[in-house]
């Protein structure tokens, strides 16, 4: 598979083994007035809970995994903004 041909946030075939390795738990969050938080996501095992939300499971499961690998934030590159 090639990097242009994944969606961020409906490819279950390249995010999934990322969630099944990495343990993250995905859960719906009742949130009626916020439409990026319909989801949260924690990792237990991550040198501390870690936890983020997103409007779909993978947006929220990717937010957690990015954030126990970088920290809850990150410098992005000029060039990739």
């Amino acid at each position: 598979m090639e990097l242009w041909e994944i969606g961020s946030d409906n490819d279950w075939r390249f995010f999934g083994p990322i969630i099944e390795r990495e343990w993250l738990d995905i859960t719906p969050w009742p949130n009626d007035s916020r439409e990026d938080m319909r989801w949260h996501c924690q990792q237990h095992d991550s040198g501390g809970d870690c936890a983020q939300y997103g409007p779909t499971p993978l947006i929220a499961a990717m937010r957690c995994y990015v954030a126990s690998k970088l920290g809850d934030e990150i410098d992005v590159p000029e060039e990739l903004k």
